[in-house]
Order: C-alpha cells, then sequence, then structure tokens
C-alpha cells in the first residue's frame, strides 16, 4: 500500500461523516416543516419563519448532494491510486 494513502483515506472519512451529519441534520430539520403554509392576514410571522426554515432546508440539502458527489469522487480517486500502485507492483515482479 502506498504510504501516502492513510491521509486520503482519513480526510475522505472525515468528509463521510459530515455528509452523514448533514443528512441527519436535514431529516431534522425535514420533521419541523409543515407541508402547507398557513396563511393569515394576522400571522406574519409565522409565514416569515416557515420560510426561512424552508430556505435552510434548501441551503443543507444543496450543500449535501455536494458534498456527496465530493465523497463519491475522492473515494474513487483513492481507489484509482491503490489500484493503479497494484498494478504497478503486478508489473514489476518478475523484474525485481
Amino acid at each position: 500500500m502506498p504510504t501516502n494513502i492513510m491521509p486520503l483515506a482519513l480526510s475522505w472519512g472525515a468528509l463521510t461523516l459530515i455528509v452523514i451529519g448533514l443528512a441527519f441534520y436535514k431529516k431534522r430539520l425535514d420533521e419541523h416543516i409543515h407541508n402547507h403554509m398557513h396563511v393569515h392576514a394576522s400571522d406574519g410571522s409565522s409565514l416569515q419563519g416557515q420560510v426561512a426554515e424552508v430556505h435552510k432546508c434548501e441551503v443543507v440539502e444543496r450543500w449535501g448532494k455536494l458534498l456527496t458527489v465530493a465523497v463519491v469522487l475522492y473515494g474513487l480517486a483513492i481507489l484509482g491510486i491503490l489500484v493503479y500502485h497494484q498494478w504497478q507492483l503486478a508489473s514489476t515482479v518478475g523484474f525485481r
């Protein structure tokens, strides 16, 4: 195994934990959002609160999707490094 893989794997693990944490946070936010907007002339602050919650949920979802793609691509890059290293070892086994 290449010696420089361990820091890459640890950072990939940290990013994965962040994505999992964002997924749980998004699930918790979704539980507080109502499916129907309650619009009353006397209850403007409730409407503003609902709009703010929906916006927060959309931001968390956007970051979650972006980081999920980054985690997958980063994991594939690490896997590619490992496969390339093993291929190099296999191709030079008979010449040492």
